[in-house]
């Protein structure tokens, strides 16, 4: 398996993090032609919504820490809650970076 521990992930600009009905929700713009119907019947976004640990793993991709910094800030925010750490944080970072949400820059 790849080391992802010093990658540093990076947000989708295009992406926003926002509190929609009282959850955690990234918005993701359809701006494809593709897209053209869902934006008829949906609006202009897409949602996909996010527990409170997601929320804070998004916005410590801001593409300065890697993922061993976020894994320990999320030690420190939750404790046992979020083990096994690595394991969980990297699926979830491919999960985004699968959609497009998220890349993965080399250290300098």
């Amino acid at each position: 398996m790849k080391d992802y521990l010093p990658l540093i992930p990076v947000r989708n600009p295009k992406v926003e993090l926002k509190r929609v009905e009282g959850k955690f929700c990234l918005m993701i713009p359809m701006d494809s032609p593709f897209d053209f119907l869902a934006r008829m019947l949906h609006g202009d976004y897409r949602r996909l919504e996010l527990d409170e640990v997601g929320a804070y793993v998004w916005q410590l991709c801001d593409g300065r820490r890697n993922v061993e910094e976020i894994g320990r800030k999320l030690r420190e925010k939750f404790g046992d809650e979020v083990e096994p750490l690595y394991e969980r944080l990297v699926t979830f970072l491919l999960q985004l970076a699968k959609r497009g949400l998220i890349t993965f820059k080399e250290p300098e």
